[in-house]
């Protein structure tokens, strides 16, 4: 039995268990987590959902990315991401407010 049976898992393409850690919406926002993730010698697959087969849209509202890793990397995965949460307004430096 697994220690992290409360995780949503995926099989991938190479017919191994991936567990996700994360979700996006567009492939620029999975590349940043999966960025940090691979920066730490962490295994990352991207599951991509098209919101259909006939029209393959895979953005906003209509698609879906699933950023996943192996299980022995789950927790560390988690804890990474969860120290990296960092708003997006928090990510930028405070701006110059004078007037030239």
């Amino acid at each position: 039995m697994s220690k992290n049976d409360h995780a949503l898992t995926r099989r991938g393409p190479d017919q191994r268990v991936w567990y996700i850690v994360a979700h996006a919406t567009s492939m620029i926002q999975a590349e940043i987590p999966a960025g940090l993730l691979r920066s730490a010698g962490i295994p990352v697959y991207l599951f991509r959902e098209a919101a259909s087969t006939a029209i393959p849209v895979s953005y906003g509202l209509l698609g879906n990315i699933d950023i996943a890793v192996p299980e022995d990397f789950y927790a560390e995965a988690m804890t990474l991401l969860e120290e990296g949460d960092v708003e997006a307004d928090d990510a930028l430096p405070p701006g110059d407010d004078t007037d030239p």
